[in-house]
């Protein structure tokens, strides 16, 4: 079961498109109860919450040691097993940064599912999760290439004259955990479980669910087709600009309360059809296909993340990879 998973995007002047993330389990669950925390037969292949947390420990454990090494003392304060977000790039003189959070999770898989979770987070409820559980730290330009390797000017990443691992400390640490074969790409169970949803949506069992759910959502006076028509909200973009340019929206992380209003009877309606049950079962269903046709490549994929395991395990032991 995955845990709120962040995906940080980075946009820089002159500067193409960075993709940045965590495996799973990094930052704590949060989110609805009531709906997406149900295994799924892919779940047998990834590690347990506990074994997550243990590699995420090794691997900001490690960071540290690389840090040190470099003559930074940003890590002294961090705690191994709550740390930071994954880091970002800070802005500097020559280019301004914006950073995009999706947070994604499986507590949220199939959109928003509990009342009480739309009533106070909209369709936001993964980025509150992660908001609520992952820790706050800045970083400064060099600290940033130190940990990441992204050279801050283009060139070679160097850090008070010592050249930086590949990947920065965050890379090394990560090679020192599962070895020199560490794979850059998804994780097969990652692919698989998109592939799934998108299989299992193309079921006519599934197709129905979304028409009587989008029957119930005219009831209450909403006009969507599918629940990700909902959670997009076409039409909510002209108030929300509005609240913009007037200065009243506040934080644009943060849900309006016709977001809210809209996510509530989202999930009311999704409770009252049987929707979650129906969508939650078909895709279990093609979950399992998928693994008979891929089960070869899926047990070496755990086998390999239990290694990992044991190797954090080593390391805050304080052992040796």
């Amino acid at each position: 079961m995955r845990r709120a998973l962040p995906l940080v995007l980075l946009l820089a002047a002159g500067l193409g498109l960075t993709l940045c993330g965590d495996r799973a389990g990094t930052w704590p669950p949060g989110g609805s109860t009531a709906g997406g925390r149900d295994t799924q037969p892919l779940d047998a292949f990834e590690l347990t919450d506990a074994e997550q947390d243990t590699v995420t420990a090794a691997r900001w454990t490690l960071a540290a040691q690389c840090m040190r090494r470099l003559g930074f003392d940003s890590l002294a304060d961090v705690d191994p097993r709550h740390p930071p977000g994954p880091p970002q790039r800070p802005a500097d003189a020559f280019r301004t940064v914006l950073t995009l959070v999706a947070v994604s999770d499986d507590a949220h898989r199939y959109g928003v599912q509990d009342p009480a979770d739309a009533a106070a987070h909209g369709y936001r409820g993964a980025l509150a999760a992660y908001r609520a559980h992952a820790r706050e730290k800045t970083w400064t330009m060099p600290e940033y290439v130190a940990l990441t390797g992204s050279p801050a000017d283009g060139g070679p990443a160097r850090a008070h004259g010592r050249p930086v691992p590949d990947g920065g400390c965050l890379g090394e640490a990560e090679r020192r955990i599962r070895g020199t074969g560490s794979r850059t790409g998804p994780d097969p169970v990652s692919v698989l479980r998109g592939e799934s949803r998108r299989r299992a949506e193309q079921d006519p069992a599934w197709q129905r669910a979304d028409r009587t759910w989008s029957a119930c959502m005219r009831g209450a006076g909403y006009h969507y087709a599918t629940p990700a028509d909902a959670q997009r909200g076409d039409d909510r973009r002209e108030e929300d600009l509005r609240l913009r340019l007037s200065g009243e929206r506040g934080d644009p992380d943060l849900p309006t309360g016709a977001e809210k209003r809209t996510a509530v009877a989202d999930a009311r309606c999704k409770q009252r059809t049987g929707y979650l049950r129906t969508v939650r079962a078909l895709d279990a269903r093609a979950q399992e296909r998928l693994i008979a046709g891929h089960r070869a490549e899926l047990d070496r994929h755990h086998a390999g993340e239990r290694a990992a395991v044991r190797t954090a395990g080593r390391v805050l032991a304080g052992g040796t990879p």
